[in-house]
């Protein structure tokens, strides 16, 4: 028989259980314990951070939670009579469109990724969106290394889960491959800021090094000196032309050398 409590009401489990390994249950993230042959009491937290608590045995399937998903995956058990056939079933329907979900997250790193790098202005909106999708990954990751955790002493006990423990193993290493693949993203996006950078400082030099002999010609001509040019009618033009000719050496060698 199935039975779906609020957390509120998890004290009706020591009907099932002694009050001991409830009180190991409130201090602990996640548990799993054999309490017999066929007998098995679990406790994790699901994706929305919700604590789920389950009690399985040849006659009951216990579910004790808030979490409105692990309720619902309960309520679509069709599985009559038998707690851990029950049981099982919960976790495959726990687990039933994870696979789905996850390739949903990984289109929108491909979304994400054309969008930031096919954008010429890097920003620090494009930061905030890659931080936000490894944060959710780190939930998720957390999420699955603990039901690996958990499935692998289910399945050492009870070979029936051993499927369940396999896809949740799969399921973790799509969630690494996702870490990877955002990772790769993240670096690559350093590398246009780094190159946009770049050619900010590229275009910064340049205007440098051109008005710099400028610099050097005023200076020179700006000095309380009795120089020759300053008795010669065509002095300042002269000073013009050689200042024009400079820019435009610089600017004729800087494009040979595509500096911009």
């Amino acid at each position: 028989m199935i039975h779906i409590l609020p957390l509120n009401k998890s004290n009706e489990l020591k009907n099932y259980v002694d009050s001991g390994l409830i009180k190991r249950l409130d201090e602990s993230r996640n548990i799993f314990v054999a309490l017999g042959e066929k007998r098995y009491f679990l406790t994790f937290h699901w994706l929305d951070e919700k604590k789920v608590t389950l009690y399985a045995d040849t006659k009951d399937f216990v579910l004790v939670t808030d979490s409105e998903g692990a309720a619902e995956a309960a309520k679509n058990i069709d599985i009559p009579d038998d707690g851990i056939l029950q049981f099982h079933e919960f976790l495959l329907e726990l687990t039933a469109n994870d696979v789905y979900k996850l390739e949903s997250l990984e289109n929108m790193i491909i979304s994400l990724e054309d969008n930031l790098l096919m954008d010429r202005t890097p920003s620090k909106e494009g930061i905030r969106d890659i931080i936000k999708v490894r944060k959710d990954l780190l939930k998720v990751k957390r999420y699955y290394e603990q039901m690996e955790f958990l499935t692998d002493e289910l399945s050492a006990i009870d070979p029936s889960f051993g499927f369940i423990d396999k896809k949740f193993d799969r399921l973790l290493e799509f969630v690494l491959h996702l870490q990877e693949y955002i990772e790769q993203v993240r670096e690559a996006y350093q590398s246009q800021i780094d190159i946009e950078q770049n050619n900010i400082m590229k275009v910064f030099t340049v205007v440098t090094s051109i008005f710099l002999p400028l610099t050097l010609i005023a200076g020179w001509y700006g000095m309380n000196l009795q120089m020759p040019e300053f008795h010669w009618a065509w002095g300042y033009p002269f000073v013009i032309a050689v200042s024009l000719s400079v820019v435009v050496a610089l600017i004729v060698i800087f494009k040979r050398k595509k500096w911009f």
